[in-house]
């Protein structure tokens, strides 16, 4: 980095104290970045909606504050005199260039936004806590106690249900505000340094509480069975502990590093034994879930045999497939789960779907370009060589200490981006502009404040751009918001009807096409928005309009199978079999491993008379599934069909082969020839 050429001592300083006031208003706007994760869930189809427009409303807040106040004006030039600064910056640049090659390009604007919001909370943290170590220390007791409230909270839930729920659906429960567990999990291993360093700098009351803090947070990470949690809780584990152990023998300050580090590895140890002896009686319990110990579950991460490390590997494998095809541009920010379906319809059962193939830097890659997954990589390889960099230096300790703890919880993000999808999560977001934020101005940003640096920056430069730009994320994100509100009703609606014959829903079209915003166009669920309305005309027996709806917007996103299929069951309803046959098994054929599309063509090749077809659409789904309700209506398709009674024997034998109770072929066979 430019700022570590120069070989000083002490840290920037400004040319005034801030004073309290504006530090204490600094906390305030820090802490509630950190509280939105804390909201109460609202009724919308994902609670992310509130988040990201929470997060927005924050970042205005936070530009006009710093708008005002004329001392953060020379802690914004220093920001800019690194690398990390430009690549990140570079990375945002490149994925919106990549929206002229999208497919959807509404949907990339909106998915975009949310990238900019993140753009802008870093820049916002790393202005606010530029020359601010003592701020930071506060904020960190701040997190703290959220984590506490958080891991409380969770490890009660636990075992309240413990006993009493199955132990799959007991650690599926574990979600916090955040909707998903693992999502939970990434979030308490991010934090964990953070904890330490509330342990490290703090005294009394606050060190003991710091404690149980770290205990309660790693107690509720081994109950929540995430595997990447599980990498990233053992990763920043030895990164802090080997990097201050390096420090603590350089500055040969053993004495009070001896107690600070009994008293950690007493509570990491202590939380993984009463963790591991309660999941190993739960699993004695529940002999059928895959949850287990920490040995068991981190087992499986390099078992190719085991299911979920098997279907990730082929995400990844169909994602590279489909990177080759345009490596440079790539399909546009924000639009992968356009193309997803091409790789994941032969990897998952009946209405599964998987927007994101789980790596955050395949993705990257996938909808920016290969050169702008690199350039995101080279954020974390800078961050590293950075503190390496630090930590050999004569710099100030304080900041050495950050710099680890930082890296610690920077190793937590990369390894959940490398298994999941952290981008996607406001929650997480906040947390990595935190991290990134400190990075710039802590211990990355230029060592000593020269004249140069300390010139102010002009307002109309900087600031006034982000706070537009921010103004128009949140306008993004307040549509978004009324549409996940519309889609939890609309959702419900149509939920409540499902599979329950001449039932109608409560909402019509009329009303459903005016609470549904125009943007965005694909559901939270992946569906496109007008097939949820095409639901409301089929409802209304207005087919014509629903197939020329279906029809006017295929191009939205043109891999999924659900269209073709409501099309089928509209053709079916007007008794033209020929046309529902046709996008029967064109549904069929996106999902090969979903039942209930298999059943539907089959049954309209028998109607169509086409017995052929009968035989192709069981070998097709049979390749990914051999169950038995297939091999059950395989048989009654061919029963009941035109088909020679010796052929139809045959498919019957060979079902019973694989299960020779079912009920249904074995009615058969006293029709059949012997």
């Amino acid at each position: 980095m430019q700022g570590e050429k120069q070989k000083v001592k002490s840290s920037p300083v400004l040319t005034s104290k801030p004073s309290t006031i504006t530090n204490n208003i600094i906390l305030v706007i820090a802490s509630l970045y950190f509280l939105v994760d804390c909201v109460p869930k609202v009724e919308i189809i994902d609670q992310m909606g509130i988040h990201w427009l929470l997060i927005g409303l924050l970042n205005l807040v936070a530009g006009l504050f710093i708008l005002r106040n004329n001392t953060f004006l020379t802690g914004i030039r220093p920001i800019f005199k690194n690398n990390i600064t430009w690549l990140y910056l570079a990375f945002v640049t490149i994925s919106g260039i990549s929206i002229c090659f999208a497919l959807n390009k509404g949907e990339s604007l909106i998915i975009y936004s949310r990238l900019l919001t993140v753009c802008i909370t870093v820049f916002i943290f790393s202005i606010l806590f530029y020359n601010r170590k003592e701020l930071l220390k506060d904020l960190i007791v701040v997190i703290t106690l959220i984590v506490l409230a958080q891991s409380f909270s969770g490890v009660m839930q636990f075992y309240a249900g413990l006993g009493k729920t199955e132990l799959s659906t007991l650690v599926n429960s574990l979600q916090s505000t955040t909707g998903n567990k693992n999502i939970f999990a990434a979030a308490l291993v991010i934090k964990i340094p953070l904890i330490i360093y509330c342990i490290l700098k703090r005294q009394g009351f606050l060190k003991y509480l710091g404690l149980l803090t770290l205990f309660l947070a790693i107690l509720t990470v081994f109950f929540i069975n995430a595997r990447s949690a599980y990498l990233g809780l053992l990763l920043s584990f030895l990164t802090i502990g080997g990097l201050i152990i390096y420090l603590q023998l350089k500055s040969k300050s053993i004495a009070q590093f001896k107690l600070n580090s009994l008293l950690m590895l007493g509570t990491y140890v202590l939380a993984f034994f009463i963790s591991q002896n309660t999941l190993t009686k739960a699993k004695q319990l529940n002999q059928t879930t895959v949850y287990g110990t920490f040995a068991d579950r981190l087992g499986t991460v390099v078992d190719t045999d085991n299911e979920t490390t098997n279907i990730r590997l082929k995400y990844w494998k169909g994602a590279l497939d489909i990177i080759s095809q345009q490596p440079l541009t790539g399909v546009g920010y924000g639009n992968w789960k356009l193309y997803s379906p091409l790789y994941t319809g032969p990897l998952l059962n009946d209405n599964l779907f998987s927007k994101h193939p789980h790596n955050d830097f395949i993705e990257i890659a996938g909808e920016s370009g290969i050169l702008n997954s690199i350039i995101f990589l080279s954020i974390f390889i800078c961050a590293l060589l950075a503190t390496i960099r630090m930590l050999r230096s004569k710099r100030d300790p304080e900041l050495k200490l950050i710099s680890i703890i930082i890296l610690a919880s920077l190793g937590g993000y990369f390894i959940d981006a490398f298994f999941n999808f952290p981008s996607e999560r406001p929650n997480i977001q906040v947390l990595f502009a935190f991290i990134l934020g400190v990075i710039l101005t802590n211990y990355l940003a230029p060592a000593e404040a020269n004249s140069e640096s300390q010139k102010p920056v002009s307002k109309l430069f900087v600031i006034m751009p982000a706070i537009l730009i921010g103004i128009a994320t949140i306008y993004v994100h307040v549509v978004v918001f009324q549409s996940l509100k519309a889609q939890w009703l609309v959702d419900n609606d149509l939920n409540s009807i499902d599979n329950i014959p001449g039932a109608f829903p409560k909402l019509n079209y009329a009303q459903v096409s005016t609470i549904l915003p125009e943007y965005p166009q694909i559901a939270e669920n992946s569906e496109i928005m007008a097939f949820k309305k095409a639901k409301y005309l089929r409802a209304e027996k207005r087919y014509k309009a629903a197939i020329h709806l279906l029809d006017s917007v295929q191009y939205q996103s043109p891999y999924l199978p659900y269209s073709d299929y409501l099309k089928c069951n509209i053709y079916l309803e007007t008794k033209q079999l020929d046309s529902a046959y046709k996008y029967g098994k064109r549904a069929a054929a996106i999902k090969p491993r979903n039942f209930y599309y298999f059943r539907m063509a089959s049954y309209l090749a028998r109607v169509n008379n086409d017995i052929a077809g009968v035989h192709k659409l069981f070998k097709t789904y049979h390749t990914y599934r051999n169950d038995q309700q297939s091999w059950s209506y395989y048989a009654l398709t061919m029963f009941y069909s035109k088909a020679n009674r010796a052929e139809v024997k045959k498919v019957v034998d060979s079902g019973l082969k694989y299960y020779p109770q079912d009920t249904i072929m074995l009615s058969y066979k006293p029709f059949l020839p012997k």
